[in-house]
């Protein structure tokens, strides 16, 4: 046996070894995103909810930045306005309940491996959520991938637990069940049904034997539906547009080739690649786990808990995989099942000399291939100026700050961050904006390079200098304040 096997056989054991995987986790997780802005992955749409929730007591149904209703339910729009009102400052608001759910999985997923392995099991698992190329993106993200993926987790992983401890329910588990399928379904509507029916339906059709111990009762899975129709009722029944922005054009045009503008269509087996590489190298380990153990696929059956592992992320998987409209991030939900699958196949064949080579490698590639990629990713993301959108916004506050004029005008734009940073709760309409500069009225205006043209065509040969102009994009679109008092 060489030095080099040795050395990675025993590796996973070290606690020096599993100190060092949390601290890249948690490093990446918290500045994989640097430099924090809104002007990507519909962020600002997310972050407009909350604020709007503040500035105008929109409890229940909010907007996106253009006009249209929020096409997601509001809890992480509450909890972000609660850390305001707290004291928190926007940037951590928006961000903190996704890196909070992030850190939450992963305590969860550590604790199920020690048990398992100790503390090759802990650093198995820590290393499968944390280092790949989904989990540090969503951690802090504007967005409700990660509070969604935690919900469905919660769900999935109680049913395991259920299996494993052979345990009949109680009520108190039960009522937990009922609180994580309200809290996704408040999160993003009726997906987590997506990601859980069908690997438990499958589940119920195959092991008979443990029907009572996968079903946490019919209750805990309608009551909370029938809550969120009820939100919807009153929101279809108060707003025509409501039904057109959110159930049309945010539910039914998913299943509708070619009737979203913001997504292409994408082939069936679109997820399949892209899992095999935004999930790598632990992809790759649990595919050689199957084909180099034919051990594990043959106890399947005798282990229920792993089975219902395999049948909830394939389920969710292959259920997504039929919808048109596909994004990458829309199945991770599918992960954290499947850092559980690594730790429980791992277990398995652990006494295997192989089997902690494997592991070993497969973290130790892990720490290389994400952290390698997340921590370089941020000095490129500051050298490419993409926080740009913030200064600029800030400096057209101080401007209109230092000539003591209160109301900055945004013409409509398609970058939304620029209203939140601006402090703004909604945009003007083009020409609205250009007759009140030509009226005279006090203003801070922000006019867009595409729309330059336009206003000076509205105000004529009074056309004022520009206060400051400012490249926001690497694609040389440009804005310009200007300044009337």
């Amino acid at each position: 046996m060489s030095r080099l096997s040795l050395w990675l056989e025993r590796l996973p054991d070290r606690r020096g070894f599993l100190i060092a995987i949390l601290a890249l986790v948690l490093l990446i997780f918290a500045t994989g995103n640097l430099p924090w802005h809104l002007d990507n992955y519909d962020q600002a749409k997310q972050a407009f909810v909350s604020l709007e929730i503040v500035k105008k007591d929109a409890m229940w149904f909010q907007h996106t930045p253009n006009g249209r209703y929020a096409s997601k339910p509001p809890l992480m729009g509450w909890v972000s306005a609660g850390l305001h009102a707290a004291g928190m400052p926007w940037d951590f608001a928006w961000r903190v309940p996704s890196f909070i759910c992030a850190l939450a999985i992963l305590t969860l997923l550590m604790s199920e491996g020690r048990m398992r392995l100790g503390t090759a099991g802990a650093g198995l698992a820590a290393a499968a959520f944390g280092l790949n190329l989904l989990s540090p993106r969503l951690a802090t993200l504007v967005r409700t991938d990660m509070m969604l993926g935690c919900f469905i987790f919660f769900v999935g992983w109680m049913i395991y637990r259920k299996l494993r401890s052979g345990t009949p329910w109680t009520p108190g588990e039960r009522w937990a069940v009922f609180a994580f399928m309200l809290a996704a379904l408040f999160t993003k509507g009726p997906v987590i049904y997506a990601f859980l029916l069908p690997g438990l339906i499958a589940f119920l059709l195959i092991e008979r034997k443990n029907r009572a111990l996968a079903w946490s009762g019919w209750w805990t899975w309608l009551v909370p539906f029938a809550l969120f129709l009820a939100w919807l009722g009153v929101g279809l029944a108060a707003n025509r547009p409501f039904y057109d922005d959110v159930v049309d054009h945010e539910f039914f045009s998913r299943f509708q080739e070619g009737a979203r503008d913001d997504e292409r269509p994408q082939p069936i087996w679109f997820y399949f690649p892209h899992l095999l590489h935004k999930f790598a190298p632990w992809s790759v380990l649990l595919l050689a786990i199957v084909i180099c153990f034919p051990q594990v696929r043959r106890r399947l059956r005798d282990r229920p808990e792993i089975f219902w592992l395999v049948l909830w992320s394939m389920g969710g998987l292959l259920l997504m995989t039929l919808v048109p409209a596909k994004r990458v991030d829309r199945i991770f939900p599918v992960v954290p099942p499947l850092c559980l699958l690594v730790v429980e196949w791992s277990a398995l064949m652990w006494k295997d000399r192989r089997m902690r080579v494997a592991g070993a490698v497969a973290m130790l590639a892990g720490m290389a291939f994400a952290g390698g990629y997340f921590i370089g990713l941020v000095p490129l993301s500051y050298q490419e100026r993409t926080p740009a959108i913030v200064e600029f916004s800030q400096r057209v506050r101080e401007a209109a700050n230092a000539r003591g004029i209160r109301k900055i005008t945004l013409p409509r734009s398609r970058d939304e961050g620029l209203l939140l940073y601006c402090d703004v709760t909604e945009f003007a309409d083009k020409s609205d904006a250009f007759d009140s500069w030509k009226a005279g009225k006090p203003m801070a205006l922000v006019v867009s390079e595409r729309n330059l043209k336009a206003f000076r065509a509205a105000v004529g040969p009074a056309t004022p200098q520009f206060d400051s102009g400012e490249l926001i994009r690497k694609n040389e679109k440009r804005y310009y304040l200007f300044l009337q008092n």
